[in-house]
């Protein structure tokens, strides 16, 4: 295992692959060890990746003092100082774009190209405020926050996918009770992104920009993706037959997201 000591935390990271450098940043609750990773994607294949568990979670230091995006995204940027990165392009996914944000407002010179996938930035920008509350909401609402098409009629179509996706959520909700560390790294993400807002900042962005949303994304709706697009000059939209995160696996969205950081 690879660590790193940035702003008074070690943080576990990997790199991998070949070619022009890659920050990625996991979204919410999400570290190395659990899928989707982003080591399975294409992405590897041509680019040098660097992805890392967040503070708090995976093999990563949990802090006892709260932290809010904009701490997130100094470790981001720290992280890949701290390997030997002075310039690459930033990739954030879901909670990730939200840290990614922050890094390219407090970090511009090191942001070669920016990608935002399935976000926001807060503030009357927000969507669904519901990070909150995912505990205590039952499978299919769970599922259908995640995509739309998961409704009800979804649901009794399919039990199997429905019971795999119950079963893996309870295994997570398990295993993190049994590490208090990791419960205090999910609520400080649960408090830093109610508090993230950086709506009203977006147009200071210079970097080239790819923001990219689904359709069927009850999360981040394509209204709330549109509108962060149209705060940054010259950002390219996308909006996908998808949901918060079925892109994931999708070849075409990857071939997407390569041709723009060739280009």
């Amino acid at each position: 295992m690879a660590f790193a000591k940035v702003n008074n935390i070690n943080f576990h990271y990997e790199i991998r692959g070949t070619g022009p450098r890659v920050l990625f940043i996991n979204g919410f609750g999400a570290d190395l060890k659990n899928p989707p990773r982003i080591f399975d994607t294409p992405l590897p294949q041509q680019f040098t990746v660097l992805a890392f568990d967040p503070r708090g979670l995976g093999e990563s230091d949990s802090p006892t003092i709260p932290c809010t995006i904009a701490d997130m995204a100094d470790d981001a940027a720290g992280l890949a100082s701290a390997v030997g990165w002075d310039r690459y392009h930033v990739f954030g996914a879901s909670m990730g774009g939200m840290v990614a944000q922050e890094l390219i407002l407090r970090h511009p010179v090191v942001v070669q190209k920016l990608i935002l996938g399935v976000t926001n930035a807060g503030g009357k920008n927000a969507g669904p405020v519901l990070v909150d509350k995912l505990d205590k909401m039952s499978t299919l609402e769970q599922l259908r926050l995640s995509d739309t098409r998961q409704d009800e009629a979804w649901a009794a179509a399919h039990p199997e996918m429905v019971r795999q996706f119950k079963a893996r959520f309870l295994a997570v909700r398990e295993a993190w009770q049994d590490n208090p560390a990791h419960i205090r790294g999910y609520n400080n993400q649960i408090n830093a992104v109610l508090k993230h807002n950086s709506y009203d900042r977006l147009p200071q962005i210079t970097a080239s920009t790819l923001v990219f949303g689904g359709r069927y994304d009850g999360c981040c709706p394509p209204e709330i993706i549109r509108a962060l697009a149209d705060q940054i000059p010259g950002a390219r939209y996308e909006l996908l037959e998808a949901g918060h995160g079925s892109w994931f696996v999708d070849p075409t969205v990857w071939e997407m997201i390569t041709n723009f950081l060739l280009d």
